[in-house]
């Protein structure tokens, strides 16, 4: 018996060859053109003269129906060295993150149970991962099957089931390949946040770099400083004329409530956009 401990078993009583897989050459992926509920039910129809080994889900779920010891009825003569997943989806459908990395799974799986390789297969002769319409008539003539968008996946897929092989996660590093330089670009460089509502190039650059960004509160945080050491200076200029003039002024007490005063304001302005 072989089963994929990490899939939901599943099993259908009709619709599988008993002890009928003769080798593993790889894994073909499928579109069930229908729900993964619907095709559970489905196999389960002596009707259907069909079934899959594995099928996905769009939000994750990994069925396992057919022990890949028995042959699945899934791709005519590729049936029994090659195992089967069907994928919840219509034709034109591109497979979602999660069910790719179930198919990642069981590629995975296949390559330590089977010795299959971990390469896109092109063609019944090959091995790896391959997919339906690469067997033609001899494989049921399902040129559509899963459709060229996810044909055109099978390699992320394949390199998914190499970082889990390797024990490493399933998702890629985003960064992986990245030079300290790209990072630096793509953090300061990109041209992606919201000009400041006071530019006067709004309309013509409605975005910034960051790095421009920071260029232009930098050049506020300045402005404001020396319009606050120019105020400070005035009022302590007017405070000391008072003092000149007799009245009982204290010219360090003035500043300091002043001081406080500015200081409780900017708090509460700091508080109300929080």
């Amino acid at each position: 018996m072989a089963k994929l401990s990490s899939a939901t078993q599943r099993p259908i009583p009709v619709n599988y060859t008993k002890g009928g897989q003769t080798s593993v050459r790889g894994v073909v992926v499928h579109i069930m053109a229908g729900t993964l509920a619907g095709t559970d039910s489905w196999f389960r129809n002596s009707r259907a003269q069909a079934s899959s080994h594995f099928g996905t889900g769009k939000t994750g779920a990994l069925y396992q129906w057919v022990d890949t010891a028995d042959r699945a009825w899934a791709q005519a003569s590729g049936n029994s060295t090659w195992l089967s997943v069907e994928n919840e989806g219509q034709g034109g459908d591109t497979l979602t993150d999660a069910q790719m990395n179930c198919i990642a799974e069981v590629l995975a799986w296949a390559h330590k149970v089977y010795d299959v390789p971990l390469q896109v297969a092109s063609s019944p002769s090959g091995k790896g991962l391959g997919y339906h319409a690469m067997g033609g008539s001899a494989w049921g003539g399902h040129t559509s099957c899963p459709g060229s968008k996810i044909v055109a996946q099978l390699p992320q897929i394949v390199a998914r089931a190499q970082r889990l092989v390797a024990g490493q996660s399933i998702e890629e590093d985003p960064l992986a390949g990245m030079t300290k330089q790209d990072i630096y670009n793509a953090v300061w460089k990109t041209d992606a946040i919201p000009a400041p509502s006071t530019s006067s190039t709004i309309k013509t650059n409605p975005t910034w770099e960051a790095v421009s960004v920071l260029s232009d509160i930098a050049n506020r945080v300045r402005s404001t400083e020396a319009t606050v050491t120019a105020q400070s200076a005035t009022i302590k200029t007017l405070a000391q004329a008072l003092a000149d003039r007799g009245d009982p002024v204290d010219v360090d007490a003035l500043m300091k409530r002043i001081t406080d005063a500015i200081e409780s304001v900017t708090v509460r302005l700091d508080v109300d956009e929080k």
